[in-house]
């Protein structure tokens, strides 16, 4: 059974393209609002369940915040890819970090993995504000993969790296 996302009474939160932009633990500017860092967020339950969900072909979505969560799990999975010949910590950081310069594509534009999950931006400020969420949302993720990824003492993690082999949903992670 797929983990769901725990964000499903999403009232009083800003949204854009069908997503809720949920409050982060972050210290990353964007137009997230920030989270207790006490509090799980999104990005915390997007690592907790990557190792369960990326073995799912279909994702029943139950709230808006699995959208968010699917997009999280196949970023992870990239991310993933990514690291996935990196020896050192210092290595992978600087491969996530390349990874987080990439463009970010919003629904509509060539290059975003799931056409018709989220709806299309209404408008051209609608789009900037779901990239620069997603953006600060990716360099976040992004942070916290390097942290369970690599051991403390900088070497890999084969217990997850090992999940880069696998495509979540069928979809084929650009390298």
């Amino acid at each position: 059974m797929v983990y769901h996302s725990s964000f499903v009474d999403d009232d009083g939160v800003d949204r854009a393209c069908g997503c809720p932009l949920l409050p982060l633990k972050s210290h990353i500017k964007g137009p997230a609002p920030v989270s207790d860092q006490d509090r799980t967020d999104i990005v915390d339950e997007a690592i907790t369940f990557f190792r369960a969900n990326v073995f799912f072909r279909n994702f029943d979505i139950k709230s808006p915040a699995d959208k968010l969560l699917i997009y999280l799990t196949f970023y992870i999975n990239v991310a993933l890819k990514r690291l996935e010949g990196c020896r050192t910590l210092a290595e992978g950081t600087k491969a996530v970090i390349n990874l987080g310069l990439e463009n970010v594509p919003v629904p509509g534009e060539s290059g975003f993995p799931f056409p018709g999950l989220f709806p299309l931006p209404q408008s051209h400020k609608e789009a900037e504000l779901f990239r620069n969420y997603l953006k600060q949302i990716r360099e976040e993720t992004s942070g916290r993969l390097l942290s369970v990824a690599y051991r403390p003492n900088g070497t890999p993690n084969k217990w997850w790296l090992a999940f880069a082999k696998r495509k979540f949903m069928n979809v084929i992670t650009p390298s």
